[in-house]
């Protein structure tokens, strides 16, 4: 949903010792001028003045502990309507982020576990260029999305109209990939700089996990077993390097050793800070454990993809950033590989698996099961050999 950023006013500002500030129209107060700020005072202005909500019923910054919850979070506005016996109820949680954070489903929860707590049944998130707005349904026990953002009036009288997701594109016929890719469909996924015949693979690849339609099969596959597919989410992770990467992600809910974990898989451009001009095309697994949620391995596609005719071999070197402590030892991590996945081993390299560019790759493809079984079997051994590494530290 598009949100009119530019077309809502903002308030006076201030200087005070040095520094902007913006006279809150609603918190009586000067708030120091930064980016998070800019996008709530903006929605203060929308949900006034397009919204029409009255003032009175607006709260900026208000701590959840004001409506009876053990808490110290604060939500970013809450808009409440009130009853003929002027009995005051929330009604709808804004959730505000700067303008360079994505809307992620960890803000969506966020927004959620808010609404949940103080009793609204309208959620909205928003960066400033991009809005999502929910409604709670209770007859599907679930919030929808919503297609525009209500009125007061459609807010007190809980009136929505729910987002229409037509049908799910077909994917790119094989034969037309390269035409696609040139004219822009892989932007932003696909680095500018990664070599077209890895461009076509990285893009088949990439649409292969966002077809929604085909599930990797449920079952055993040796060191971890395979709960669920759980298709498409958007997430957002940071790497060792301090890059974040934030996009969909196809997610798999698995078992390892007693354990439940999610482990999901993106494509998405990358570059090195020491040469940010370059770009290139990486291979994410994202694991999310009790201790963290983080990229276990970004395989370089651009390196790490060998190709010999149209057979595509996905390799890794074994590079391993463990945190404060550094680089490991790929010496110690062949270890731990051997032990668990052997045949992984190929001479000084790690063999994941190979594909055929020669049809549209699908979930339930053996080649693909196979090489997603063994990114996954392999991203989970790294992080075993990192849990080693710092507790020897």
């Amino acid at each position: 949903m598009y949100f009119s950023f530019d077309e809502e006013k903002l308030p006076d500002t201030y200087m005070r010792d040095g520094k902007k500030y913006y006279l809150d129209p609603i918190r009586k107060k000067l708030v120091q001028i930064m980016p998070e700020e800019t996008v709530r005072q903006k929605w203060i202005h929308f949900i006034r003045n397009k919204m029409s909500v009255p003032e009175n019923l607006i709260s900026v910054e208000s701590h959840l502990s004001h409506y009876g919850i053990k808490s110290k979070r604060r939500a970013d506005i809450i808009i409440h309507g009130n009853d003929e016996k002027g009995t005051v109820f929330p009604l709808c949680v804004v959730e505000c982020k700067a303008p360079d954070i994505p809307l992620t489903e960890n803000t969506q929860n966020q927004v959620f576990d808010y609404c949940d707590e103080v009793g609204a049944d309208y959620a909205i998130m928003s960066n400033g260029y991009y809005t999502d707005c929910y409604k709670y349904d209770k007859d599907k026990k679930r919030y929808v999305r919503l297609s525009e953002i209500p009125s007061f009036e459609e807010l007190l009288g809980g009136k929505y109209i729910e987002y229409d997701w037509g049908e799910f594109p077909e994917r790119t016929p094989f034969d037309e990939l390269e035409r696609a890719l040139s004219n822009g469909s892989g932007e932003g996924y696909i680095g500018n700089n990664t070599p077209k015949e890895i461009a076509l693979v990285a893009y088949n690849l990439l649409e292969c996990f966002l077809d929604y339609h085909v599930k990797m099969p449920e079952g055993n596959y040796g060191m971890f077993r395979l709960i669920q597919d759980y298709g498409v989410r958007m997430l957002s992770y940071g790497n060792s390097a301090g890059g974040i990467f934030s996009g969909p992600y196809r997610s798999f809910l698995i078992d390892i050793n007693g354990n439940t974990e999610f482990v999901s898989l993106s494509v998405s451009a990358y570059f090195n800070y020491s040469s940010p001009d370059i770009e290139k095309t990486a291979l994410n697994v994202a694991i999310d454990n009790e201790e963290n949620s983080h990229h276990a391995l970004q395989l370089v596609m651009d390196k790490d993809v060998e190709v010999y005719n149209d057979v595509y071999d996905f390799y890794h070197s074994g590079r391993i950033a463990i945190g404060n402590i550094g680089s490991g030892k790929i010496s110690e991590l062949r270890t731990f590989v051997k032990r668990h996945c052997p045949q992984l081993i190929d001479e000084n390299k790690f063999y994941l698996g190979s594909l055929k560019n020669n049809r549209l790759w699908r979930l339930d493809d053996p080649e693909v099961v196979n090489l997603i079984s063994n990114l996954i079997a392999y991203s989970l051994i790294r992080d075993e050999y990192r849990k080693y590494r710092k507790s020897k530290n």
